[in-house]
């Protein structure tokens, strides 16, 4: 196994020529093929320092460019610096143009009360007295902060460091945390051994008040803000009202039409029934002897005009019928005793003609049956 291991290894022939320059290494790669390669040991020399000087100058650019970085970066740090004081110098100015804006706002009476609609003019210069002393009050609470607040920074200032610091042992300690206030001013006291408890407290309540400015700003702008939408709010609720009085006065308009109409188709109606009482009313002659005499029935009462003798042939009902004679002059009955004598009555022909012929005189409507029209 070891014979054949080495032979299975690749080997490297050296042979040396006439010229003691040139040195050529026999590789073999595999079984197959076998490659020359001549090397010149001078090129590759050259070649090397060639190598060094280019990293030594790429080196060089490196440092160079180390150095213009640590430039620009004081530069940078410098300007940073000059940024932060201005910005600081800018914050004082605003928070002061701040106050003067609160100030000017709280002066002032607002938009909405001054177009407020009120119908009584003693209500709203009530409303208007009111409001400029709540405003007066609020004034003075914010000057009495601003004064405490001036006080406070008066007689205990810290550096920018410090009150990172101071910031960093506050935010340690959550707010519902049990015992927070007398934990995080022992932390204080280790970090600031030359401030009293005392000031660290009124260093504690100087940021409590900032934070009710903030706070305090914040609700002047969601006020500015309320206003605005309240304004909004108005106008719209306006339009609103107007629109709702309009449809009011058009549906009282179409009200009034409708009772208009009725009436007039009222009377109408009734002129139309007066016409008509006129055409049938009863128009009785002045006659003053039958309004004075006796009447049937009076004269019944006394037994005037009563027949003595007892007719014993009379009926004893009266008939209201057709005699005779009404009955042979109807067309109908004499073509059908004339159909009957010549004995057609029973035909088709009967049938078909008998309902076509008309009476003597065209029933009355309100006699109209309809029970054989089904």
């Amino acid at each position: 196994m070891e014979n054949m291991n080495k032979r299975d290894r690749p080997f490297i022939a050296i042979q040396k020529n006439n010229s003691s320059d040139n040195l050529v290494f026999h590789v073999k790669n595999g079984i197959r093929s076998i490659k020359y390669k001549p090397v010149d040991y001078q090129q590759l020399h050259a070649l090397t320092e060639a190598k060094k000087l280019a990293s030594a100058s790429i080196e060089l650019k490196v440092d160079s460019v180390k150095e213009q970085l640590k430039a620009v970066f004081e530069k940078l740090s410098l300007e940073q610096q000059k940024l932060e004081n201005n910005l600081s110098e800018w914050n004082i100015k605003i928070l002061d143009h701040s106050s003067e804006e609160k100030n000017n706002l709280l002066s002032e009476l607002p938009m909405e009360l001054e177009t407020l609609e009120c119908p009584y003019p003693d209500l709203k210069s009530s409303i208007c007295n009111e409001f400029c002393n709540f405003t007066e009050k609020y004034q003075k609470k914010l000057q009495d902060f601003d004064l405490q607040l001036e006080d406070i920074y008066r007689n205990f200032q810290l550096s920018e460091e410090d009150h990172w610091v101071y910031q960093a042992v506050l935010d340690q300690y959550p707010g519902d945390l049990c015992g927070r206030r007398t934990l995080y001013l022992d932390m204080l006291q280790r970090y600031f051994p030359h401030k009293s408890r005392h000031d660290l407290i009124r260093k504690y309540w100087a940021k409590k008040e900032e934070k009710w400015q903030e706070m305090e700003m914040r609700d002047l702008q969601r006020l500015e803000e309320l206003k605005k939408l309240m304004a909004e709010q108005s106008a719209k609720d306006r339009e609103r009202v107007k629109y709702r009085q309009e449809l009011l006065e058009k549906r009282l308009m179409e009200k009034n039409e409708v009772a208009l109409q009725e009436a007039h188709e009222e009377a109408e109606r009734e002129r139309r029934l007066e016409a008509l009482r006129k055409q049938v009313a009863i128009v009785a002659q002045f006659d003053p002897v039958r309004m004075m005499s006796d009447t049937m029935a009076s004269k019944a009462k006394m037994g005037i005009g009563i027949e003595e003798e007892f007719i014993l042939q009379k009926p004893l009902f009266t008939l209201n019928t057709y005699n005779e004679q009404q009955i042979i002059s109807d067309p109908r009955l004499r073509f059908e005793l004339a159909l009957r004598e010549a004995g057609l009555h029973e035909t088709f022909y009967a049938k078909e003609m008998l309902p076509k012929i008309s009476p003597q005189k065209p029933p009355r409507k309100d006699m109209e049956s309809t029970v054989f029209k089904i």
